[in-house]
């Protein structure tokens, strides 16, 4: 009777494997991977190390251009729990942008556990991680960097301007390491403040002016260019303008009864001007500058050529300068960012190009030499701006 009972259990174990095996032949390669994760997350539990490293390698088996059996940062993390350094060592020198991205491609392993489990396991480890890698047989460059990457893996890199300042230290001190590569693509950019910073502006506008009292009658309204190129220092704006416009006569300018500026001819101004101003305002998108300033004033007729090719002008006695003083706000849309790494050869830090709207007043003293000129301007400007830093 026992040889009885012990032949028909041995062929019902039998029996029972062979329909296993045949359920496991048949199953999909995604649900093959989802099986054998299980058995993984039981090993591991169980911290049988030689049952993680034979689930892990059929993992690696089933994988293929399709499929992939274990995420990358799953894979790191078992590579540290059983002490896998070399591994772990080549896997990151192999590291590049575009195979990371094929591997993304990939059919995911089927939401399960493993992670967390990992993730929750050598985070209540890590000092006793960390010691293992101190104690591994590796010399001072992998055990620098299985440190760093460990903490990068169980996210202790909380300081992304202090977990910058490390990683570079390791290339500096390490420039041909292997581990490079892969540390300068997890390094954050920290952006730099821009106190302390020094750059310059430069902007290119189309302006329209409007003049006031006796000029209003004088002279028709003007068009041209403005011009400006500064230096930004905290805030502060320094700024050398030059606006050249043109505008017809409204009515005759008389030097003397046979000295005559006929109305409707044409005229140039020119106002070379200093302006001094602060960033009142200087949020992501939006700047607003008032700005106060002064210079010359130069109103002129227009000039032509002669036989000679020579700029003439056929009024030569209607030329007049005087002192001004103005008073403006520059206000700026800002558009797009601009590398500095273009212009200066080194980092971003706050460059852009915006749309600059300028609109102020000018104080003139063109009337001391004659009554018809006298008057102010008010004048608008737009166009587009550049700041760097």
């Amino acid at each position: 009777m026992k040889y009885f009972l012990f032949t028909l259990t041995l062929l019902l174990s039998t029996f029972f494997a062979g329909a296993q095996t045949d359920t496991i032949r048949f199953q999909s390669k995604g649900e093959q991977i989802s099986a054998v994760r299980k058995e993984l997350i039981n090993s591991f539990l169980s911290e049988d190390f030689v049952g993680v490293g034979l689930w892990t390698d059929s993992l690696h088996t089933l994988e293929n251009l399709e499929y992939t059996g274990l995420v990358w940062d799953e894979r790191w993390l078992l590579y540290y729990w059983t002490g896998s350094y070399g591994n772990l060592f080549e896997e990151v020198a192999q590291f590049s942008e575009t195979r990371r991205a094929i591997d993304d491609l990939k059919n995911q392993p089927q939401s399960d556990s493993l992670f967390e489990w990992l993730d929750r396991t050598l985070y209540d480890r890590r000092f006793d991680q960390f010691q293992s890698i101190q104690k591994a047989f590796l010399n001072d460059e992998e055990k620098a960097f299985a440190t760093l990457l460990l903490e990068y893996l169980l996210r202790l890199d909380h300081d992304e301007k202090e977990w910058a300042s490390r990683l570079d230290a390791f290339i500096k001190h390490y420039p041909d390491s292997r581990f490079n590569t892969y540390l300068s693509y997890i390094k954050p950019k920290v952006k730099q403040k821009s106190s302390g910073q020094t750059g310059f502006t430069l902007d290119f506008l189309l302006t329209q002016g409007n003049w006031r009292g006796q000029l209003e009658r004088t002279l028709r309204p003007s068009y041209g260019i403005d011009f400006g190129l500064g230096i930004w220092h905290n805030r502060w704006n320094y700024m050398v303008r030059l606006a050249i416009a043109g505008q017809k006569l409204g009515r005759d300018i008389e030097n003397n009864p046979d000295d005559v500026w006929p109305k409707g001819e044409s005229s140039n101004f020119f106002t070379p001007t200093f302006d001094l101003g602060y960033d009142l305002i200087n949020k992501p998108k939006f700047r607003c500058t008032p700005m106060v300033g002064g210079g010359l004033a130069i109103l002129k007729p227009s000039s032509t050529e002669d036989e000679d090719g020579n700029s003439v002008s056929e009024y030569p006695g209607f030329s007049f300068t005087s002192g001004q003083l103005n008073a403006s706000v520059n206000l700026d849309v800002k558009l797009h960012d601009i590398d500095d790494a273009d212009v200066f050869e080194r980092s971003a830090s706050d460059a852009y190009g915006a749309i600059r709207v300028r609109f102020g007043y000018r104080w003139m003293y063109l009337g001391k030499t004659n009554n018809l000129l006298d008057g102010n301007m008010f004048f608008f400007a737009i166009g587009y701006s550049m700041l760097f830093r």
